[in-house]
């Protein structure tokens, strides 16, 4: 029996028969950098004469170059979320190493908000209220009692404070031409018809759990 052939091979032909002396005007976009390397590989076999090659991206490269930002990596990111929460708490705050404790969930909720273009404000907003709610059925927790405990005023004042966070965080960053993954998504899907591609074509190879 014939062996079956991989994925990225038939690709790699089907590239070769649609553009035998030049691909250069086409982009391809593939799952992560890795798929980047073994279609190149697979190109490489099979060419016996100098051509132009497509460019190929991982699908977070093209989303980068799409929105003109440069994603930072976490640290950075949450080196800055921490100067915006500095910035945006009034009250007693978290030394840095207590932040971070739980500020990468809070920079996982922000990329998820923005890669699926949800609506930062309605979102926030619903949820503070929603803590607020949660809040009065739990005993001796009552809202209605004339005076919060401090727990309940913390507890509010933190979901109430996450709207402040991303629209500083994301300005902040949105200011000196730098991202987080979410916010480039959400750059990159508002930018998309303006934006001046270099190709004729984009083939979007092997993508699977596409966002919006």
């Amino acid at each position: 029996s014939s062996l079956m052939i991989p994925f990225l091979e038939k690709i790699a032909d089907r590239l070769l028969a649609k553009f035998p002396d030049n691909m250069g005007n086409v982009a391809v976009v593939l799952p992560s950098k890795r798929a980047v390397v073994f279609l190149k590989n697979y190109l490489s076999k099979k060419i016996s004469q100098p051509i132009f090659l497509a460019d190929f991206y991982s699908i977070e490269e093209f989303i980068e170059s799409l929105s003109g930002l440069q994603i930072l990596d976490n640290i950075s990111l949450q080196f800055r979320l921490y100067k915006t929460y500095s910035r945006c708490s009034k009250e007693k705050k978290d030394s840095f190493n207590d932040f971070l404790s739980w500020s990468n969930l809070l920079l996982h909720d922000f990329n998820e908000v923005d890669r699926n273009l949800v609506d930062a404000e309605a979102i926030y907003m619903n949820l503070s209220e929603v803590k607020e709610l949660e809040s009065w059925s739990v005993e001796d927790w009552s809202f209605l009692s004339k005076d919060l405990t401090l727990m309940q005023s913390d507890y509010l004042r933190f979901y109430k404070g996450m709207l402040n966070w991303y629209d500083d965080f994301s300005k902040s960053l949105l200011d000196e031409g730098l991202a987080y993954q979410g916010l480039a998504y959400k750059q990159a899907a508002e930018s998309i018809k303006e934006v001046k591609m270099d190709w004729d074509r984009v083939w979007f190879v092997g993508l699977n759990a596409l966002t919006k």
